[in-house]
């Protein structure tokens, strides 16, 4: 059978072409994962906040693809960059945005639709045979853009019920797609019609060459205000008062479904406070090794998951009512620090590696008593946790390598750290703290971690 192959030669762009507006698409792809990433714990919703999780690692995958095709057309791997300047200081527009519902909008109803488009119609205007990695590509990520926008248009359906809503919606929407065309959108050639079926590929129709905008684009930062700590929805509550802790979480026998339902509600708590935590440092800190950055947001998707088993499990395994009790103020207070590397030495090198000893523990106990489901639960999580304290431990020691003076400087605040939490649970429950708390960045004869090893019972982040 002879083989029919009706694809032709020709499309709108040369490499040079290309590659530029793959910068363009990774650029809008970091933004949007920056943005998301950092509204996160402004965010007061908790469902909110974990589909964060899932988008912003999802934007962080569709960057690093982005990349791997730049570098095969030969261009720099981490390239990005705006079309122009006034396209930069639409998205700072936006990222200073301080309504959840404009935010949304903007999102899910301006910027991921304007990218779907737009690769739909680079998709559709490239050669499909010398191209045929970036078709394949763009089809992929328009597919996962899709998702994304009929998640935004099912909440923002949610959101706004009233007539005003929606008119404010609808205002916010018009304002924003007025600014995205004025700028020419994300390639800033304009907002680009779809290919269509007959349309020639002359050289007419080639776009003009454009310059790099390189290092002279105009570039913001995302800045968090300080905070006690993040914003949640009610009738989750915060306390620094020991006795609520006391008399929320106190069971008479605590490897009963009465003691699980205690130790998985505030495991709950850190849950959320790590997917927050980890989308305010992807979003204050775009100069880490983008291969942390890609990891920290994979560690974002896998907390914001860890929301959703540990919410469901409360509920429908050990009858919770969601906000029974407090949220301690123990632990966010490290998210306003400066360091980034201060932000996971206590949190991932520390209480995750406690925490993967905890719920080992736990598992063994629901083993015990039948508690087959509560069991599982415990070793899926502990498996991630293991991931996280790796990403910590390799990252912090890396980037201390050269500075064994910077090291002991951390080493020595993350003491004091430790020492001002473990303070907080002595009070809360009357239990002592430990003296010496290991790190999985410390140097020593092994990667640092013991799964076995019982560490603390603090159920930390």
């Amino acid at each position: 059978m002879p083989i029919v192959d009706r694809r032709e030669f020709g499309g709108r762009f040369s490499v040079r072409e290309n590659a530029q507006r793959l910068a363009n698409y990774r650029y809008l792809e970091i933004q949007l994962m920056e943005m998301l990433g950092g509204w996160c714990h402004t965010t007061p919703q908790i469902a909110f906040k974990a589909t964060f999780g899932y988008h912003v690692y999802d934007h962080a995958q569709s960057a690093d693809l982005l990349g791997e095709r730049l570098e095969q057309l030969r261009s720099g791997r981490e390239s990005q960059e705006p079309p122009n300047d006034d396209f930069a200081r639409l998205c700072e527009y936006i990222w200073n945005l301080d309504s959840t519902l404009d935010r949304l909008v903007a999102v899910y109803r301006v910027l991921e639709p304007h990218l779907v488009s737009t690769y739909v119609y680079h998709a559709d205007a490239t050669d499909p045979l010398t191209d045929t990695p970036t078709v394949r590509l763009l089809r992929q990520l328009a597919a996962m853009g899709q998702s994304h926008i009929a998640w935004g248009q099912a909440v923002l359906d949610s959101l706004a019920r009233t007539p005003e809503e929606r008119r404010r919606a609808m205002d916010v929407q018009a304002d924003i797609e007025l600014r995205l065309v004025e700028c020419g959108g994300v390639t800033g050639q304009g907002i680009e019609s779809h290919w269509l079926v007959f349309h020639s590929t002359r050289a007419a129709d080639k776009p003009a060459k454009r310059l790099r905008l390189s290092t002279r684009a105009y570039r913001f930062t995302k800045h968090c205000p300080p905070m006690e700590h993040s914003v949640v929805e009610a009738p989750f509550w915060f306390s620094s008062n020991g006795d609520d802790f006391k008399k929320a979480y106190t069971a008479e026998d605590e490897w009963s479904l009465e003691g699980y339902r205690h130790k998985f509600h505030q495991l709950l708590y850190g849950e959320v406070e790590t997917t927050d935590r980890m989308g305010k440092m992807i979003a204050e800190f775009p100069k880490l090794p983008w291969t942390m950055r890609v990891e920290l947001a994979h560690q974002m998707w896998d907390e914001a998951r860890h929301i959703e088993i540990v919410a469901k499990a409360c509920e429908d395994e050990l009858g919770a009512t969601l906000g029974y009790g407090p949220w301690p103020l123990a632990w966010w207070w490290m998210q306003n620090e400066d360091d980034p590397l201060r932000r996971i030495s206590v949190t991932n090198s520390w209480a995750e590696r406690n925490l993967m000893s905890t719920l080992r523990q736990w598992r063994e106990h629901a083993e015990e008593r039948g508690y087959d489901r509560i069991a599982e639960l415990c070793d899926y999580l502990q498996a991630d946790e293991l991931t996280h304290v790796k990403l910590a431990t390799h990252w912090i020691r890396k980037l201390t390598d050269d500075d064994p003076a910077y090291l002991a400087q951390l080493l020595d605040w993350s003491r004091k750290a430790v020492e001002r939490i473990e303070g907080f649970y002595g009070s809360a429950y009357g239990s002592e703290g430990r003296s010496e708390p290991h790190f999985s960045f410390a140097r020593g004869g092994d990667d640092g971690i013991n799964e076995n090893e019982v560490v603390s019972p603090i159920i930390g982040e």
